[in-house]
């Protein structure tokens, strides 16, 4: 991939795999509420718990490929368009964000 093929894909890529953490993570605790895992044990946690920190972790995961694929491409203020730190900055506020939504899932009850 050249950098401008690339470009897009990178711009893109942080917020697609917190996209994929948000709607696993809904899905997995609304899964875990109906089918009772709340009370299913593995350990000191709940199953639900082992599930949600699961699709998070791998989630997180996904950053560190994209960090290296971006370190590669350069760093940040190593050109001289602001467009070309985008994707850095772009994928540091999505991973920001994927941690922010995950943090409901390992500290707090998930079901009512």
């Amino acid at each position: 991939m050249n950098a401008q093929t690339s470009f897009p894909v990178f711009v893109t890529a942080g917020f697609l795999i917190w996209s994929s953490a948000f709607v696993m993570l809904y899905a997995a605790a609304s899964a875990g509420c109906a089918f009772g895992w709340q009370m299913e044990m593995v350990g000191p946690l709940s199953l639900q718990r082992l599930v949600l920190l699961g699709v998070w972790s791998v989630h997180l995961a996904a950053f560190v490929p994209l960090g290296l694929a971006l370190r590669r491409r350069g760093s940040p203020g190593d050109r001289r368009s602001v467009f070309a730190d985008a994707p850095f900055w772009i994928t540091g506020a999505a991973f920001a964000a994927t941690v922010f939504i995950g943090v409901p899932g390992a500290v707090l009850t998930a079901c009512a």
